[in-house]
């Protein structure tokens, strides 16, 4: 396995497990060097290199070799501080350090290990005996991914999840439960895809949910727009032609004619203008979003205050209890009222996503164009009669004016029914996605009725084995934070025991001085009692 090609990441990640594997049973067979071998060639960007890591200086352990296996365990907490194997390989480093006689460095260890994981312990000591009951044990566990706010008091340890997941039966129970949640987020997602193409559906401007009918009509809208442009040069000619206001309903007629004309430089005429208003839509959406998003800070902002002093005041000492219960109280009803802004603002952010299908090509703004459109050239055809009628200045401009105006409207006709076609083929379309989108909503709530009566019949068996999970969990947690406590103990006897030892050296050398210096002065006092010789 090791020899085929590593071509995708997860070929690559199934050569490093087989490398594991490898190791593992070079291990078994008391093989060191050739197990630490084959755990050296774990990518050092795999996910199991944490634990080769692990593995690898248990294979030093045994060679005697602990300075590359407290270099392991260094590269460990560094690289990869949530392994599952974090904290067995911090209790063997301090081990080991312990054992090479820095009993300094090896305290430190066993105290961040018990200042680490001792929190854990209590979270999920507390998380058991919250409730014996299995469902509203899966209830937790399940919406665990829903939790409102961002208290991190309220939520188990990953560390103690990871446990669990790994213990007996937990692969297969909690994978079950990953599942219905998925199962439970697509049929979420689908519900909304649903909901938004029924609004794309029902809006005025459907035709830009089919591609290849909307081009046509761009096209069709554009030579729309550029003949009302034609209008438009014909217009000013007549201002040149006729100078001033008029009188009557010339005047009238002239005055909202050139009210409309202005509104005509609006209208979009090449691809790059529709493109503009798309982009014109989607800024002003965006801006909404991005006041939203500022909320949801502020609303976070004060979720963290809010869990900052609930743990202040859970160290608190209750030298008055009742105002520290008013504290709670009040920071409670402040989470209720956390917890309707999300609510609101999640409301408000559905419809900011339901507003950006509803506008671009087709939406108001194209309708009044319509309506403008219609009203000048209205306005224009009357205005060209009228001077035409006068037989003054002009009438000669506007007789010939008026026989392009009925082209330019003969044209103009044309395009509309073509767009009339498309819309004919877009309500066609539109009733063939409806029926099949109500097909789907019935298939969707039947799969979540079918989706609900499963996590029911699930609902105990995972309950029971994740509450023993947790337990299991829960115990090995206890069992670092003792073996921490034990290590901190034998640390303390190792540092007795060298300084005893070092009192007995220290002992045992002045004895020896002390014989020294008697025999010293025994020797002098001799030679001084000696006679002086003849």
């Amino acid at each position: 396995m090791t020899q085929l090609p590593s071509d995708t990441s997860e070929h690559r990640h199934v050569i490093d497990l087989a490398w594991l594997a490898i190791g593992r049973l070079f291990y078994e067979a008391e093989q060191w060097s050739d197990a630490a071998d084959a755990y050296g060639h774990v990518e050092r960007t795999s996910p199991e290199f944490g634990t080769s890591l692990y593995e690898l200086a248990w294979v030093h352990v045994r060679l005697n070799d602990t300075s590359r296996a407290t270099r392991a365990l260094e590269i460990l907490s560094v690289i990869d501080p949530t392994n599952s194997y974090q904290a067995d390989g911090s209790l063997l480093r301090a081990d080991l350090l312990l054992r090479s006689g820095e009993y300094k460095k090896a305290l430190e260890i066993y105290e961040s290990v018990r200042r680490d994981y001792d929190p854990m312990r209590e979270r999920v000591d507390a998380f058991l005996q919250s409730t014996k009951d299995p469902a509203v044990y899966y209830d937790k566990l399940a919406n665990t991914h829903e939790l409102e706010g961002i208290d991190s008091a309220n939520l188990l340890p990953p560390l103690a999840t990871q446990i669990a997941r790994e213990a007996q039966d937990g692969p297969t129970a909690f994978a079950l439960l990953d599942d219905i949640g998925k199962s439970r987020e697509l049929l979420r997602q689908s519900q909304t895809m649903i909901a938004k193409l029924r609004a794309v559906l029902a809006a005025p401007n459907r035709v830009k949910a089919f591609p290849d009918l909307r081009a046509g009509d761009e096209q069709a809208l554009l030579l729309i727009n550029r003949i009302t442009q034609s209008r438009g040069f014909l217009a000013q000619g007549l201002d040149d032609a006729v100078p001033g206001d008029g009188s009557g309903e010339l005047a009238s007629v002239r005055q909202e004619r050139r009210a409309y004309q202005q509104r005509l430089k609006l209208l979009p005429l090449t691809d790059g203008d529709l493109a503009e208003r798309e982009a014109s839509a989607d800024r002003q959406w965006n801006r909404v979003a991005q006041s939203l998003q500022r909320l949801q800070l502020e609303v976070d902002q004060i979720q963290a205050i809010s869990n900052s002093l609930k743990n202040i005041l859970a160290r608190t000492l209750p030298d008055n209890p009742n105002q520290i219960r008013m504290w709670q109280d009040e920071l409670a009803a402040n989470d209720r009222d956390l917890k309707m802004y999300r609510e609101q603002i999640a409301a408000l952010r559905k419809q900011v996503e339901f507003g950006r299908l509803q506008v671009g090509y087709g939406d108001q703004r194209f309708v009044d164009d319509e309506q403008v459109r219609i009203l000048f050239r209205d306005r224009l055809t009357r205005e060209l009669q009228l001077v035409a009628a006068t037989g003054g200045a002009g009438a000669e401009y506007a007789s010939r004016a008026l026989p392009v105006m009925n082209q330019a409207a003969a044209t103009e006709e044309k395009l509309l029914a073509v767009r009339r076609e498309i819309q004919r083929e877009v309500d066609r379309k539109t009733a063939e996605v409806e029926q099949t989108v109500a097909q789907e909503a019935v298939l969707i709530d039947s799969f979540a009725g079918r989706l609900e009566s499963l996590d029911q019949e699930a609902r105990l068996v995972i309950g029971q084995i994740a509450m023993r999970n947790f337990t299991l969990a829960r115990d090995k947690l206890r069992s670092i934070v003792l073996r921490a406590d034990v290590g901190a103990s034998q640390q303390a006897w190792e540092v007795r025991e060298a300084q005893m030892s070092r009192v007995g050296l220290l002992l045992r050398e002045r004895g020896r001085e002390k014989k020294l210096l008697e025999a010293e002065l025994k020797e002098v006092l001799d030679e001084a009692s000696e006679p002086p010789a003849p």
